[in-house]
C-alpha cells in the first residue's frame, strides 16, 4: 500500500510539475511574442507621429506662404491664351517683386486651377490656390522660393553682405555657419524660430505620446535627435527603441533651404511594465491556475492521508471491537456451559451467580451494539432530538449510580451543582448518554483508587458540565485528534483498556446538535477535563 501511494505521489508530482513548467514556458513565450508586437506598435506610432508633425509643418507653410503672396510686395499677374482648346484654357501666371521676377511664366490650365481650388474648405483667393498647388507640385514651390529668397536677402543687406563674404572666401559653408550668418532673419525663408530644436523635439513627443494613447501603451520614453544617422541598438526583453527617420520640419528645410537635418529616434528603457500590462490577464488567470493544481494536488495528499489514517483507524477498531464481543460471548458460554454440564442448576446460589454474570456480559453486550448502532446513526443524520427539560440533579446522580454499579474498580464520585441549575433543555436520551461517555472513560482510563469530580455551573448563556479525572492524562499532541470517529491515544501495540474509538466522536456531535460545544484540557501524570456546555434555556 505504501509503495503504491509513493508512485501515486510522484505520479501527481511530475504532473504538477509538468504543469507548472508549460505555464512558465508558455509566459515566457507569450512575453516575447508581445514584447515583438510592442516594438512593432511604438515603431508604428513613430511614423504616425512624424506624419503628424509633417501636417503641422505644410499647415504651418500654408500659413506662411498665403500671407506672403497676398503681401503688396509680391505681385501675380494671370494671362489668358486664346487658344482653339476652350475647355482646357491655359493661363500663365507671373509672380515678380522689386527685387527679381521669374524668367519663364508658371503654365496651368484652368480645369488644373481649379482642382486644386477644391482642396480648399472655402472659398480661396488665387494666393490660397497657389500655395496648395505647390505641395503638389515642386516646380511650383521651387519658384516661390526663388521669388521670396531673392526678396529676403535684398530685404536683410547687412546679413547678405556677411553671408555672400564669406561664401566668396569658402568653396564649402558648414551648415551650422549659414544658421549663424543669417541670424536676425527671422521673417524670412531663411530664418528659423528660437529655440527650433527644442521646439521640433517636445512637438514629436507630444504627438508620439497621443499615438502610443491610441495604441493603448503608457510607457515612458526618451527622444534622441542627431545630425548624423547613428547605428540602432540591439533590441531585448528589456529594450526597445523605433526606427531611425528624417526630420526636416522646421523653417523652408523640406524645401532645400538652410537648416540641419535631424534623425530622430525613440528609447524605451523599460518597455517590459508595458508589455506585462497587455498579458496582466492572461498571467493572472496561468497563476490562478497554477495555485489552483497545487492546492489540487495536495488536497489530494492531504485526502490520501486522511483515508490511510481512516483506515489504519477502522482496522484497529474492528479488532478492539472483535475483542470486546468476544469477551461477553466467552463469559455467556463459559456459563451456559457451567450449567449444563457441572450440574449447577441444583445449586442455587451458583445458578444464580452464572445467570447474573451473563446478564451483566449481555448488557456489556448491548452498549458496545447501540454504540455502534448510535455512530451509524449520527453519521447519516438521522437522529431526531427530542428536548425537553431534564432536572440536572436528577440526571448527574442517575449517571453516578450507574456507573457505580457496572464499576468494578473502586471509584469516589464528587458532584457539585456550583450555581444551583435546577433544568437543562435537551434530548434526555443522548444527553444522559453523552455523559455516561465521559464519566466511563474517566473511570476506565484511571488507576485505583479513582476519583471523579463533577461539576455544573453557567458560563454566560450556557450551562456547563465539567467532569474531571485522576488518570495519565493525554499529551497535547493528541488533544486536537480525540473526538475524530475512531481515533485513540497510542499505545504502543497493546490497549490495556479496551475500547471502540466511537465514544468522544459521539459526544461531540450529540452536543453540538444541541447547539453547544466540547473541549478537553489535560495534563500528562495529572488527569483530563472534558467539559460539556449548552445553551442554558431553562435553568
Amino acid at each position: 500500500m505504501k509503495k503504491k501511494l509513493k508512485i501515486v505521489f510522484l505520479l501527481i508530482a511530475l504532473s504538477l510539475f509538468g504543469i507548472i513548467a508549460f505555464q512558465v514556458y508558455w509566459s515566457i513565450n507569450a512575453y516575447h511574442v508581445n514584447k515583438n508586437k510592442f516594438d512593432a506598435d511604438v515603431d508604428m506610432a513613430m511614423q504616425k507621429a512624424m506624419d503628424d508633425c509633417k501636417k503641422d509643418y505644410f499647415d504651418s507653410i500654408r500659413v506662411v506662404l498665403v500671407r506672403r503672396l497676398s503681401d503688396t510686395a509680391v505681385k501675380i499677374k494671370v494671362d489668358t491664351l486664346h487658344e482653339k482648346d476652350t475647355i482646357n484654357v491655359m493661363l500663365h501666371i507671373m509672380m515678380s517683386n522689386r527685387f527679381t521676377s521669374l524668367g519663364q511664366p508658371l503654365a496651368v490650365t484652368i480645369p488644373e486651377l481649379n482642382f486644386y481650388r477644391k482642396k480648399i474648405n472655402h472659398k480661396a483667393t488665387l494666393p490660397e490656390v497657389l500655395t496648395e498647388m505647390s505641395f503638389y507640385a515642386p516646380s511650383v514651390m521651387n519658384d516661390f522660393t526663388i521669388v521670396l529668397g531673392m526678396y529676403d536677402i535684398q530685404a536683410y543687406p547687412k546679413q547678405f553682405a556677411a553671408f555672400k563674404a564669406y561664401n566668396d572666401t569658402h568653396i564649402i559653408v558648414p551648415e551650422d555657419t549659414m544658421l549663424k550668418l543669417n541670424r536676425g532673419m527671422d521673417n524670412s525663408i531663411y530664418g528659423f524660430p528660437k529655440n527650433f530644436r527644442q521646439a521640433d523635439s517636445l512637438k514629436l513627443s507630444n504627438y508620439l505620446r497621443i499615438e502610443l494613447g491610441n495604441n493603448h501603451i503608457n510607457a515612458p520614453f526618451s527622444l534622441s535627435f542627431s545630425t548624423k544617422t547613428t547605428q540602432p541598438n540591439k533590441l531585448n526583453a528589456h529594450y526597445s527603441e523605433t526606427g531611425e527617420y528624417s526630420y526636416k520640419y522646421h523653417g523652408f528645410k523640406m524645401f532645400h533651404i538652410i537648416g540641419p537635418e535631424f534623425f530622430a529616434r525613440a528609447i524605451f528603457r523599460s518597455p517590459q511594465r508595458a508589455v506585462l500590462k497587455t498579458m496582466a490577464i492572461t498571467l493572472v488567470l496561468s497563476v490562478l491556475l497554477v495555485i489552483l493544481t497545487i492546492y489540487c494536488f495536495f488536497y489530494i495528499v492531504k485526502t490520501f492521508r486522511e483515508q490511510r489514517k481512516l483506515s489504519e483507524l477502522k482496522d484497529d477498531f474492528i479488532n478492539n471491537m472483535t475483542h470486546e464481543l468476544k469477551t461477553p460471548i466467552a463469559v455467556i458460554s463459559v456459563a451456559i456451559e457451567g450449567l449444563q454440564k457441572f450440574n449447577a442448576l441444583n445449586d442455587l446460589e451458583k445458578t444464580q451467580r452464572y445467570l447474573q454474570t451473563s446478564k451483566n456480559e449481555l448488557s456489556r453486550l448491548n452498549d458496545l451494539v447501540t454504540k455502534v448502532l448510535n455512530v451509524a446513526a449520527y453519521e447519516n443524520k438521522e437522529i431526531d432530538l427530542v428536548m425537553e427539560a431534564i432536572n440536572v440533579d436528577d440526571i448527574v446522580n442517575e449517571v453516578i449510580a450507574s456507573e457505580k454499579v457496572k464499576s468494578d474498580k473502586k471509584v469516589s464520585f464528587t458532584f457539585t451543582n456550583k450555581d444551583n441549575i435546577k433544568t437543562v433543555n435537551a434530548d434526555k436520551l443522548h444527553f444522559r448518554n453523552v455523559l455516561v461517555n465521559l464519566v466511563d472513560n474517566a473511570v476506565k482510563y484511571a488507576k485505583e483508587p479513582v476519583n471523579v469530580v463533577i461539576t455544573c455551573y453557567r458560563s454566560g448563556s450556557q450551562v456547563c458540565f465539567s467532569v474531571k479525572d485522576s488518570g495519565p492524562g493525554i499529551a497535547a499532541v493528541h488533544l486536537g485528534q480525540i473526538f475524530d470517529k475512531f481515533y485513540r491515544v497510542p499505545t504502543g501495540n497493546l490497549h490495556n483498556v479496551k475500547g471502540t474509538g466511537l465514544g468522544l466522536s459521539y459526544v461531540k456531535y450529540i452536543v453540538e446538535a444541541h447547539g453547544g460545544n466540547v473541549t478537553a484540557k489535560s495534563e500528562i501524570n495529572t488527569g483530563s477535563e472534558f467539559i460539556v456546555c449548552l445553551p442554558l434555556n431553562n435553568g
